[in-house]
């Protein structure tokens, strides 16, 4: 009858032993997961502070103002990137075909 007490106990401890060597393990992989996120969060600040640094205040689109605006607004932009356009082009032509479009 005591061999069964004594069968109980032992796998009582192997129980046990086996827990707490899983759950230090555990704890290992929570130190070095604390330790990534740590470096994680010094990189994510760092970039933080150089996109706050760079950044530009963005446009914000006026899709609501007075439509006749925004069509000689988008006329205005246009027509300067195609004169932008044509300047380039006339940069690449080689010396005797410049005065062609002149």
């Amino acid at each position: 009858m005591w061999w069964w007490v004594l069968i109980w106990a032992l796998l009582v401890l192997l129980a046990v032993g086996y827990l707490a060597s899983r759950a230090w393990g555990v704890w290992g992989q929570v130190k070095e997961l604390n330790a990534e996120v740590r470096r994680a969060s010094a990189t994510v600040a760092a970039l933080e502070t150089q996109v706050e640094r760079l950044q530009q205040p963005a446009p914000v689109p006026d899709i609501l103002g007075d439509p006749r605006q925004l069509r000689r607004e988008r006329d205005l932009t246009r027509a300067a990137l195609r004169q932008q356009r044509r300047a380039r082009q006339v940069g690449r032509r080689p010396a005797w075909a410049r005065h062609l479009d002149s």
